[in-house]
């Protein structure tokens, strides 16, 4: 095994191979035939707009659902291709004006269609009820039960016009922070370990802080977050702005908190939220024990947290060329069958994928499409053993889209993000035990490999945790009146830091800032999904390594959003509305942890 090398200089977009780059001709083959579909526009929704103060009848509902499900595609479609276009060069004036077009033309037609809900919650309960069975609506039952259930925070439909003109002014915040941070932001080069200098990007940031270098990975953290730093206040700004959107719509609609109004679309009980922050507190006291190890293993007098991706078998630090990690996670999924390992090799040989990092792209990465496009994956692969793992959890999200999409009709395929991350950590979960199982393992690969695991608890357990706890407290102190300055974030990001990762951890006190470069912070209370995800999907990937379950999971993605989240899961075997599936969590990671101390045996003091 090779060490994985420094990260070179960012290529341009038009330096990126084409056979590196996701092909979206599927969608428009040329930016004219995108602007000639803009141009449709009227004439797809005038059908939709027609029906304004007709629906008196469950026929002509039913012409009006068709008539609203041939909008969505439409608009769905534009939309995928402008925001793919963006995300590959956020810098690019024609991307970013064709982008902010379909936003705004999304924020118009809402607006023109708010009257829909409210007219159909005009007629008597019993009316509606009698409609939902009629044949006509056969289709859209759920749609219509969903309508009844949102009856209580439904406004007039004078009061729903006026929040859907406001969207694009109310999500303001959150694009502005995505623009700054993707597309104006740069940081300076930081010293390697030679003197010579590293580019230092969001994308190359995770590979210096797994630098076995202590001086690179702390210059790393220290520059990142100081360059987040002198724009504290902008960012708190931002912050504070959509905090605000999400408390003024909960309240808007009747909802006693954010926090309620953010679940209410799931059907996902507080109880759920809280048990988890709850449970993790509780096995705090295992992490820490964890971190110990880390602190020993790496031989540090104390850990930081510059330190905690260093690889603790530097010598196990792989390479991961972008051809082995195709074919990892092909064999690592073979337990889901034939028609999954099919859809896997379509993603590759169809260019689904755009695999590089260059100058300008959106940072991280994900899974998007629409309906009528392949479900695209955007990554900033940089040859290291997590990016395979990053190809694993964003082709879950990707497979899932694809059997939905071929499973259900348009209204019930779109799935929710609780119910992604579940395909997306599942197919992690099974990299990392086709990789464990390799023969002829050296202690020291299994040890690198169990450590993984480890940091797989970390990063989607402890760490996301933490950043629900701190996203339940800022809708708090909104709805409190607390103003969210720079200071008071940084002070509250600190000790609830100092919490998770306890007293064995000398944190350097830039991590007062990190709050500033958390995008999910903008994303209406998101990131515990990933973590009760990840403890449905460990019980998951242990049925499917055994044979077990396998109809039963795939009906699950193939189920798409036809049920409530947790009822789907249910279905499946798991419910995560019982706290012995998130005990059963941490003991898994108690078993991984003593596994990993004794693969490491006397290498640690």
């Amino acid at each position: 095994m090779s060490q994985s090398a420094e990260p070179s200089a960012v290529p341009s977009r038009n330096e990126v191979p084409e056979a590196l780059t996701w092909d979206l001709n599927p969608l428009y083959a040329v930016p004219e035939a995108w602007e000639a579909d803009f141009a449709r526009l009227d004439e797809v929704a005038a059908p939709v707009l027609a029906m304004q103060g007709r629906l008196d009848s469950a026929a002509a509902v039913a012409r009006l659902l068709d008539a609203e499900t041939a909008l969505d595609r439409l608009l769905e479609r534009l939309h995928t291709y402008a925001h793919l276009r963006h995300d590959e060069d956020t810098a690019d004036d024609a991307n970013q004006s064709r982008e902010a077009r379909i936003r705004a033309r999304y924020a118009e037609i809402a607006a023109q269609c708010a009257w829909i809900t409210p007219e159909l919650l005009s007629h008597p309960e019993a009316e509606l009820r009698a409609w939902i069975e009629a044949s006509e609506l056969a289709a859209c039952r759920r749609t219509m039960l969903k309508v009844l259930r949102n009856k209580p925070h439904v406004l007039s439909a004078a009061e729903e016009t006026l929040l859907a003109r406001a969207g694009e002014v109310l999500s303001a915040s959150e694009q502005t922070y995505s623009l700054l941070t993707n597309a104006d932001m740069a940081f300076p080069d930081i010293p390697g370990a030679d003197g010579k200098p590293l580019p230092l990007t969001e994308g190359t940031y995770r590979t210096h802080l797994e630098n076995p270098d202590r001086g690179v990975r702390k210059a790393a953290f220290e520059t990142l977050l100081g360059t987040y730093g002198k724009l504290q206040n902008t960012l708190a700004s931002t912050l504070s702005a959509t905090v605000k959107e999400h408390v003024f719509m909960a309240q808007a609609r009747h909802f006693p908190s954010a926090l309620e109004a953010a679940l209410f679309d799931d059907q996902v009980p507080v109880a759920v939220y809280e048990g988890l922050i709850g449970a993790t507190h509780d096995a705090l006291p295992l992490f820490h024990r964890y971190l110990d190890l880390r602190k020993r293993a790496l031989g540090l007098p104390d850990l930081d947290m510059y330190d905690l991706y260093a690889p603790l078998v530097p010598s196990c630090a792989e390479s991961v060329p972008m051809e082995q990690a195709r074919e990892w996670v092909q064999e690592a999924c073979r337990p889901l069958g034939a028609e999954y390992g099919a859809a896997l090799r379509t993603a590759f040989s169809s260019r689904w994928i755009d695999w590089p990092e260059n100058k300008g792209k959106h940072s991280g990465a994900y899974s998007s499409g629409c309906y009528d496009s392949p479900p695209y994956l955007l990554l900033n692969h940089h040859d290291r053993l997590d990016d395979a793992f990053t190809l694993a959890h964003e082709l879950g999200h990707s497979l899932h889209t694809w059997l939905a999409n071929r499973a259900q009709p348009h209204r019930t395929a779109h799935y929710p993000i609780f119910l992604a991350e579940i395909a997306s950590t599942v197919n992690e979960l099974l990299l990392t035990h086709h990789l464990l199982g390799r023969p002829g393992q050296a202690p020291a690969v299994r040890a690198h490999l169990l450590n993984h695991l480890c940091d797989s608890f970390k990063g989607t357990v402890f760490r996301q945790t933490m950043f629900a706890e701190f996203e339940r407290d800022l809708h708090r102190w909104e709805e409190e009146g607390t103003p969210l300055t720079a200071e008071f974030l940084r002070e509250r990001y600190c000790e609830l830091n100092r919490t998770y990762y306890g007293s064995g951890v000398a944190a350097n006190p830039a991590i007062a800032l990190e709050w500033c470069r958390i995008p999910h912070f903008y994303y209406d209370f998101y990131v515990y999904k990933y973590a009760t995800s990840f403890c449905a999907a460990l019980v998951f990937a242990r049925r499917l390594r055994a044979g077990e379950g396998v109809d039963a999971y795939l009906g699950m993605l193939r189920a798409g959003g036809s049920q409530d989240p947790l009822a789907a899961v249910a279905a499946a075997g798991v419910d995560l509305r019982d706290a012995g599936v998130l005990r059963e969590a941490f003991a898994d990671f108690d078993l991984v942890l003593a596994d990993l101390e004794g693969a490491l045996g006397p290498a640690v003091p």
